[in-house]
């Protein structure tokens, strides 16, 4: 890895720990939110690392912040690849260490992760699955060691389902996957429509944590995609359009908001909901 001096077509402006709370932040005993840098405002993704650091991946660029999510501060950044690779990215999550990065179109990019100020090498590795559908979502299940992406919008008349990958021999392979019940979810959200944007996995239970940001819900499904309910709705004016979620080991909630009209969000959630075993 070596230090980003300069990146063709953007400045690389890298995040450090001396900077100030973001302003707007609130806070009562069960909810915090923080006002995040413009650099944020297309916030696309969440995922925590083993020791539970919260990384954040945005729209257009393959560079991965670190969020300080106790108190909104951004602590580095890193990118991938010295040429930075530029794309729809719409999920991060972390596996064995490997931080992993998921477009619209269904391709995975592996890497290492970053110190402040750096590029990674990175590998590509594409799922094939563009014609299914466009994704957004991505989270990683390590209890089976694999990926798991969700699909926003099908294509060609096919069921938006759940896809889980898993790295065999450097090569991606597909192991499973299931159709979201997408009849239940609309009639438990009362709404026309299920548009998933976000995807987590609850540590205790292993249940799928669904984000459906214009339904303004999070849902819970089992492992086998059958839908448990709606375990939290989410207020309008806290969330304009909440595209990223992670779920701490405690059972806390983070989500992340694009700016929208305003400014992009990080919002935290003390609540253990869809982290109780049944």
């Amino acid at each position: 890895m070596r230090s980003i001096v300069f990146v063709s077509l953007f400045i690389f402006t890298v995040a450090c720990s001396g900077e100030p709370t973001p302003a707007g932040a609130v806070t009562d005993d069960s909810f915090r939110q923080w006002s995040l840098p413009d650099k944020l405002r297309e916030i696309s993704g969440l995922a925590l690392t083993e020791d539970e650091r919260l990384l954040a991946v945005a729209d257009e660029w393959a560079i991965v912040y670190e969020i300080d999510y106790n108190d909104g501060h951004l602590v580095k950044a890193f990118a991938l690849g010295e040429k930075v690779v530029k794309g729809d990215f719409e999920g991060i999550a972390v596996l064995d260490g490997d931080v992993w990065l998921m477009t619209s179109d269904g391709n995975l990019y592996r890497s290492p992760e970053g110190e402040n100020g750096t590029y990674v090498d990175y590998e590509r590795f594409d799922t094939r699955l563009d014609d299914n559908c466009e994704f957004e979502g991505l989270t990683a299940v390590p209890s089976r060691q694999s990926l798991a992406l969700i699909c926003k919008h099908s294509k060609k008349n096919k069921k938006k389902r759940v896809f889980e990958w898993r790295l065999v021999n450097d090569e991606i392979q597909r192991v499973a996957d299931f159709a979201l019940p997408v009849k239940q979810m609309k009639k438990a959200v009362d709404k026309k429509h299920m548009n998933p944007s976000g995807l987590a996995v609850a540590p205790v239970t292993g249940n799928w944590l669904v984000l459906a940001a214009k339904q303004y819900a999070i849902l819970e499904l089992s492992h086998e995609g059958e839908l448990i309910g709606v375990i939290m709705r989410l207020d309008k004016e806290r969330h304009r359009q909440a595209e990223g979620i992670a779920v701490t080991q405690d059972g806390r909630i983070i989500i992340a908001d694009e700016a929208g009209k305003g400014r992009a969000r990080l919002s935290v959630y003390s609540t253990t909901t869809g982290n109780n075993k049944n």
